[in-house]
């Protein structure tokens, strides 16, 4: 079983049970909305198969809805897409009109305003490069530095520009209420620049009565800029690849990621690496080399999951793109010691020194497996923090909780009901472990849970334990 969990976007090419279910049985750990594309009653549709499929199947999966965020994206073009070539001209207009190869509609008439000559304007996370050449009647003429194919609703960005766009536009505003109503476990936030974006999306969520988790997306020098203050108030960050790399230059968005991956590991929250990590196989049945070696180094470097875009979403093969992922996770996991690299530093918080002695532990009595009592995931969480060797096993009576603990690395969360004695709370956990395949009579265990036994109680005691 990975550790390093997998997000599957859902799409044309994957909105149907069939393929859910496939995706699922491939190692799908979260299922991502796009609410870029679509409409809440498509989307409506899917997140219903996702969840009729995670029951009947009994897997764990989150559910994460992806706001639009401060973005700018184009209308519909006459036939769907164009292509375009170096040197042609082409032009933005502000108004509604259908597109051409010519021109495309892109009704930001704030855009005449900011935009002047020679500013660069990228489009589909950077692949396409126009240099601008006048602005006029409401019409934004370019020249075509980098042309390619370029399809409906792609969105566009203007590096070192900060639009004059509300954080939470009105269309998001409903994409919230939709997650609440749904009580889907994440929101992954477009565009977050500061912790304030952040504070005001959680006060949006509280004030309609959810409980979901941010994810907040760092895609601009800006959200870079203020990584620290966005990971205090964040649920997790996503090293989101695409717009990033049209804000810095291409060749620092390794050092990037990795910087990212350490620092959100370090402050215990989760993390994801997102944007073309398989992207040959939204054509081909086979990743590129350097694909692969991308997806493992994003691993090697102990990031909490890996997403698939257009891969899952539209591409041709969806469930084999999932299904390479979840091999290149399982292979490279094999050759990493994570007992031999162990954090030794602990935290502050009496919970994180509770999780790092239960690591500890596990690390000296060669446990095969952590097993965690938790109410609402915060010890599991905890104990993933520090990426022990041992599997994770976190025993919830929620569901709520037990599909949010997908997200997180290394945990296998599962719902039980609650034991009445610290006894049969042993008992339990032993039995457990070996339903799961992950250790047989003779092991030894390591098992958290707080004292009194109660839901209330928080974690406050470690057990080793002879699984029988």
């Amino acid at each position: 079983m990975k550790k390093t969990k997998m997000i599957c976007t859902l799409g044309p090419a994957s909105s149907n049970y069939e393929t859910i279910a496939k995706l699922l049985r491939a190692g799908m750990n979260v299922a991502r909305l796009n609410m870029s594309h679509g409409d809440i009653s498509h989307h409506q549709k899917t997140l219903d198969l996702v969840l009729k499929a995670r029951k009947e199947l009994n897997i764990p999966c989150a559910i994460m809805v992806d706001t639009c965020g401060p973005e700018i994206r184009i209308g519909e073009f006459e036939d769907g897409k164009v292509l375009l070539n170096k040197g042609d001209l082409f032009t933005f207009c502000t108004d509604h009109t259908i597109g051409t190869d010519k021109y495309v509609s892109c009704p930001y008439p704030e855009l005449t305003n900011i935009l002047k000559p020679k500013q660069k304007i990228y489009a589909n996370n950077g692949l396409l490069e126009f240099t601008v050449r006048k602005v006029e009647n409401g019409n934004i003429v370019c020249v075509v530095n980098i042309g390619g194919e370029l399809s409906n609703h792609k969105s566009i960005s203007i590096p070192h520009t900060r639009l004059p766009l509300p954080f939470i536009s009105k269309k998001d505003e409903e994409n919230i209420r939709f997650a609440v109503k749904n009580d889907v476990e994440y929101i992954s936030a477009s565009f977050v620049n500061t912790p304030e974006n952040v504070v005001e999306m959680q006060q949006l969520i509280s004030s309609l009565g959810g409980r979901q988790q941010i994810i907040s997306k760092i895609e601009s020098v800006e959200g870079i800029k203020n990584l620290d203050k966005i990971i205090e108030v964040s649920d997790g960050i996503m090293v989101a690849r695409g717009d990033m790399g049209t804000e810095v230059p291409i060749e620092h968005i390794p050092a990037i990621q990795k910087m990212m991956i350490e620092k959100c590991i370090k402050n215990g929250k989760k993390v994801i690496v997102a944007t073309e990590m398989l992207e040959s196989m939204t054509h081909r049945r086979r990743p590129t080399r350097a694909e692969t070696t991308d997806v493992a180094q994003a691993i090697y470097d102990k990031t909490g999951a890996t997403m698939l875009s257009g891969e899952t979403a539209s591409g041709l093969f969806p469930v084999e793109s999932a299904t390479t992922m979840s091999k290149i996770a399982l292979a490279t996991e094999k050759q990493v010691d994570y007992d031999k690299e162990f954090e030794a530093e602990c935290g502050k918080t009496p919970l994180d020194t509770i999780a790092h002695s239960a690591c500890d532990t596990a690390k000296s009595v060669h446990a095969k497996a952590i097993v965690c009592w938790t109410d609402r995931g915060k010890t599991a969480c905890a104990i993933s923090k520090f990426r022990p060797q041992a599997n994770i096993v976190a025993l919830t009576h929620d569901e709520w909780t037990k599909n949010s603990l997908a997200l997180c690395w290394g945990i296998i969360p599962l719902v039980v009901e609650q034991q009445q004695s610290l006894d049969d709370l042993i008992a339990y956990a032993s039995k457990v472990v070996i339903e799961q395949k992950l250790a047989k009579k003779g092991d030894k265990i390591v098992i958290t849970f707080g004292v009194p036994n109660s839901n209330s109680t928080p974690t406050n005691s470690i057990n080793i334990c002879v699984v029988q």
